[in-house]
This record gives structure tokens, C-alpha cells and sequence, in this order.
């Protein structure tokens, strides 16, 4: 019995699974991650994971709950937020107090978003696709809807 150790290992296209890329993955959940999360979530039911959702849906809304928590308890006061969108909605000129506290919560939320972004796709992308035996879906329509809906909640 011989062994050939130079034959390439031979893919047919029903190997290949259409998902969404890992770097999509990111961004959307930079800035949201629960959509990003549904992104993650479309993919693995896409490729048959279906047993890892639960833990990526467990993760998204156990780390969304902590970020909200740890804005909400981490001294800042509240009311300066609001004042300042508020007063900048009106056109007015927010106070450097109003400012630097709206400031800071845009930091805690930009460092959150990428703890978060980093952890759905290092770890859990990094998992279930660890090769690039994959064809990256195009992100229009996704996108589409994240504008959509972040437009329709600034609405309400």
C-alpha cells in the first residue's frame, strides 16, 4: 500500500459555505454587537453549527448587559448625558462638563465595542471557521438593514 504525500486534498464548491467574513463580523459588532452577533449566528446555522448558537446568543446578551452595567455604575452622572444631547439636538452649545462626560462615555462604549467585537471573532469565528474555506457574503443587505434600523431608534 502506497502513500502519495504530494496529492493536494481536492475541494468540490459544496465544500465552501457562503458566510459572512470575519473582518464584517467586527465592524458590525464594533458598533453593535448584538447585530453582530446575528451575523455570527446566521453563519454558524448556515454551516451547520447549529448547537453553538445558544452560546454565542448567551455571550452577546451576557456582554451587552455587562456594558450596560458598566456605564450605568461607573459614576458617571447620568443627567449631564442627557443634557448635553439634549442641548446639542436643540443646536445649542453643550457646557465643557456636559462634554467631557459625554466624551467619556463614547470612550467606555468605543473600548467595550471592541472587547466585544474582538471576543465574538477571535474566539468564536476563530473556532467554528478556523481556515478560509469560505465565500464571504456581500454585506449590502445587512448593512442596509443596520442603518435602517439605527436610524428608526434614533427616531423613536
Amino acid at each position: 500500500m502506497e502513500f502519495d504525500n504530494n496529492e493536494e486534498q481536492r475541494y468540490s464548491d459544496d465544500d465552501y459555505v457562503d458566510i459572512y467574513s470575519k473582518r464584517a463580523i467586527f465592524w458590525f459588532s464594533f458598533f453593535n454587537l448584538i447585530f453582530g452577533g446575528v451575523l455570527l449566528v446566521i453563519n454558524l446555522y448556515n454551516a451547520g453549527f447549529k448547537k453553538a448558537i445558544p452560546a454565542v446568543l448567551a455571550f452577546v446578551l451576557f456582554f451587552t448587559y455587562l456594558s450596560s452595567f458598566i456605564i450605568l455604575h461607573s459614576g458617571i452622572n447620568m443627567q449631564l448625558l442627557v443634557d448635553a444631547m439634549n442641548t446639542a439636538t436643540k443646536g445649542g452649545q453643550p457646557t465643557p462638563q456636559q462634554l467631557n462626560t459625554l466624551l467619556t462615555v463614547l470612550g467606555i462604549n468605543l473600548g467595550l465595542g471592541l472587547i466585544g467585537a474582538l471576543i465574538l471573532t477571535q474566539l468564536f469565528f476563530k473556532r467554528y471557521f478556523p481556515d478560509n474555506d469560505y465565500y464571504p457574503k456581500p454585506i449590502g443587505i445587512p448593512l442596509l438593514i443596520f442603518i435602517l434600523l439605527m436610524f428608526i431608534s434614533r427616531m423613536v
